[in-house]
């Protein structure tokens, strides 16, 4: 056997392995797998808000951006990031989404779309939508195992029941997530954002990533902007007016 028919030979027996390993298991399967890696359901059920901190890195820019990312059980999101002073707010009370945007000159928040609350709706989902998905009102199909920087990873897609969709990548070993894709549609053009996640640390039991780098689909790790969390809380005292619209502002919808 030459050298050229035994690389051939090498790469059928992994293609072989790869969808013997797809035939083998089934979506819910994989997603039980994964609940367990995490902690398991009570632990998950039991947090039912997380607090992280951090700091955003983006390329080609050297300031300080300090990150602050909240969520609840009950689908409410909140992400702050401060430069200098100032704080871009993005939020979400489980109906509606806002924003403040001061680096654009904006400082008195407004209504943001219906097409960018279902991002944040998604944002919100403390567990991942694959977690008690039919709850949710999603569907979900298994696509078979992909390489993702080296790992066969399971590929699962996500229906969401706001119509969007999203997939997922699940590491094999430890049935993580490490890569999730998602597709949206914003004021009538499709976006396709790619978030790798990593450094998976427990909180009250429960593992979480600790850093998500986001960016265009099939973007490079260094195009991507890349959320260090230094700190997470489970349970912290979260009050309602960290979601909601604030009141005295006027709701005016951000074009």
């Amino acid at each position: 056997m030459t050298r050229f028919t035994r690389l051939i030979a090498a790469l059928i027996a992994c293609l072989a392995g790869a969808n013997a390993l797809a035939a083998a298991l089934t979506a819910d399967e994989i997603i039980a797998n994964h609940v367990r890696a995490r902690g398991g359901k009570d632990k998950l059920i039991a947090i039912q808000g997380l607090e992280r901190v951090g700091r955003l890195i983006v390329p080609g820019f050297n300031g300080q951006l300090d990150v602050r990312d909240l969520k609840t059980r009950a689908g409410e999101y909140r992400q702050e990031v401060t430069l200098q002073g100032m704080t871009q707010v993005q939020a979400y009370d489980g109906h509606q989404a806002w924003q403040v945007q001061p680096f654009q000159g904006r400082k008195d928040p407004s209504l943001m779309s219906a097409d960018e609350a279902k991002g944040l709706a998604l944002s919100a989902d403390i567990d991942f939508p694959l977690v008690d998905y039919r709850k949710k009102g999603h569907t979900v199909e298994y696509l078979g195992v992909e390489d993702i920087d080296g790992t066969a990873a399971h590929k699962l897609r996500v229906t969401l029941k706001s119509g969007n969709e999203s997939t997922f990548w699940l590491d094999p070993d430890s049935w993580m997530v490490i890569r999730e894709l998602d597709r949206q549609t914003i004021r009538g053009a499709e976006q396709l954002i790619e978030t790798d996640f990593g450094e998976y640390e427990a909180v009250a039991g429960v593992y979480v990533p600790m850093s998500e780098a986001a960016g265009a689909k099939d973007s490079d790790a260094a195009q991507k902007q890349k959320i260090v969390y230094e700190k997470a809380v489970a349970n912290p005292t979260l009050p309602p007016s960290e979601f909601t619209f604030p009141v005295a502002a006027a709701p005016a919808v951000q074009q």
